[in-house]
C-alpha cells in the first residue's frame, strides 16, 4: 500500500538507528535519480525483503513517501525550495519505482479475481491529488474555534478537492460498475491513506509522557481542538477530502459494489465501516506497518485504552490496534471475506515468533463489518 522506502537521511526515520537502519544508504535524504536508486538497492539488500518478491506476487500501491512527505501534485511537505524542483524529484522518484518495483506504465490498473472479485491499483499522491491541508497552517496565529469553524463550513467541503483528479475518479466509477456487472463478488479497492473517519478522544491529553517531544503534543492539541469543530484528527489522509470520499463511496454505493477498502500508511491497524448518506457504502481493513513505529512511539497510555478511546470516539471506526508491527492477510471466498491482522512477537530481532492476530469478516450484499 505504499511507503516501501522512506526519503529521509539515516536517522530521520527510525527506530533511533536500531537495526539495518544503521546501514541506510545514502546517508543524506535523497533527491536525485541516483538517490532513489540507491535508497531502493539498499533496501533490497535485506535478505527477508527479497524472499518476499521471490515467493509473493506483489501489486505496488504509491504513497507519498515514495517521493516525499505528504505529498500532492506540485509538491510536498518534505520538500523545500533549496531541494529543487518538485517534479524533477518525482519524475526520477517514479521512474526508480518502476525500475525496481514489478508494475507497469500506467499509473493506475484493474486486476481481475477471475469471478471473485476485482482489485484497483490506484495513486493518491503523485498525480493529482490536491494540496492537503494542515491545521498547523490553519491555526498559525489565529483564534482556533472560529479558524476550525470557517474550515469545516468552507474550504474542508470544496467539491475540487481531489485525492484522484476527474480522469481517475471516471476510471474507478466505471471500473466499480464493470466489475458488479461481470458478477465478481468482491470489489477490493486499494487506498494509499485510511479513508474512515476517525477523531482525537478527549482522554488523549493523558496519552502523552512527560518527557513527549514538541511534535507529538503539538499533534495532540491540534486534534483535541479539531475534534471539538467536528473534524477528524488527520486532514493527509481522505480526512481532508470529504467531497472527493462522498464521490467515491456514492460510484460504489450506485454500483451496488461489495466494497472493500485496503488501506496503509498509518502504520497502526485499522477496521471501519464506511457510510455515504445514512448508509452503509463498504468496510475498510487498515493494515499496521512492518516496523515503522505508530502510536505507542508517543502515547504511553496502555495501548487497549488508546484503542477503546478511539473507537468510541469515531463512529466507524469499529476495532484499532495502535501498537503492534506486522502485516495483514484478507481472504476471499464466495461467501465471506475475512481479514487477518497478526502481530510479531519483536522486530527488533530476526524472528518469525507471532504473538496473536485479530480477524474480522464481511458477507457480500451485507457491507459491515463482522466479528469486531
Amino acid at each position: 500500500m505504499g511507503d516501501y522506502i522512506y526519503e529521509y537521511q539515516r536517522g530521520g526515520y527510525d527506530l533511533k538507528g536500531a537495526g539495518r537502519a544503521l546501514d541506510l544508504q545514502p546517508e543524506h535524504e535523497i533527491l536525485t535519480l541516483a538517490d532513489y536508486r540507491l535508497r531502493y538497492a539498499c533496501y533490497r539488500s535485506d535478505p527477508d525483503l527479497q524472499a518476499m518478491h521471490q515467493s509473493f506476487a506483489v501489486i505496488p500501491n504509491t504513497d507519498d513517501h515514495e517521493g516525499a512527505n505528504d505529498a500532492w501534485e506540485g509538491g510536498a511537505q518534505n520538500h523545500q525550495g533549496e531541494d529543487g524542483d518538485w517534479n524533477i524529484r518525482r519524475n526520477a522518484a517514479m521512474q526508480v519505482w518502476r525500475e525496481w518495483m514489478p508494475v507497469g506504465e500506467t499509473p493506475w490498473q484493474q486486476y481481475d479475481i477471475g469471478s471473485l472479485g476485482s482489485y484497483l491499483r490506484t495513486d493518491s499522491r503523485m498525480i493529482a491529488r490536491s494540496r492537503p491541508s494542515s491545521y498547523g497552517e490553519l491555526l498559525k496565529d489565529k483564534e482556533p474555534v472560529k479558524a476550525l469553524t470557517e474550515y469545516r463550513d468552507g474550504d474542508w467541503m470544496d467539491p475540487a478537492a481531489t485525492m484522484f483528479g476527474t480522469e481517475q475518479e471516471s476510471w474507478i466509477t466505471h471500473s466499480f460498475r464493470r466489475s458488479v456487472k461481470a458478477r465478481q463478488t468482491w470489489q477490493v479497492f486499494g487506498s494509499g491513506t485510511v479513508m474512515g473517519k476517525a477523531y482525537t478522544p478527549k482522554q488523549a491529553a493523558d496519552w502523552l509522557a512527560p518527557d513527549a517531544d514538541k511534535r507529538a503534543r503539538q499533534y495532540t492539541e491540534l486534534g483535541l481542538a479539531a475534534a471539538k469543530a467536528g473534524l477528524p484528527f488527520n486532514l493527509d489522509n481522505w480526512g481532508g477530502y470529504p467531497a472527493s470520499r462522498s464521490r467515491l463511496l456514492g460510484a460504489a454505493q450506485s454500483a451496488a459494489a461489495n466494497l472493500i477498502v485496503v488501506s496503509g500508511d498509518s502504520h497502526n491497524g485499522w477496521a471501519n465501516d464506511l457510510i455515504e448518506g445514512g448508509k452503509a457504502a463498504g468496510v475498510e481493513f487498515g493494515g499496521h506497518s512492518v516496523t515503522s513505529p505508530g502510536f505507542e512511539n508517543y502515547a504511553k497510555a496502555d495501548p487497549k485504552d488508546v484503542a477503546s478511546a478511539l473507537v468510541a470516539a469515531s463512529p466507524e471506526l469499529r476495532w484499532s490496534d495502535t501498537s503492534n508491527r506486522g502485516y495483514m492477510l484478507l481472504s476471499l471466498t464466495p461467501t465471506r471475506a475475512s481479514n487477518e491482522w497478526i502481530f510479531m512477537e519483536t522486530i527488533k530481532t530476526r524472528s518469525l515468533a507471532v504473538k496473536g492476530s485479530k480477524r474480522i469478516s464481511v458477507r457480500p450484499g451485507r457491507r459491515v463489518l463482522e466479528g469486531v
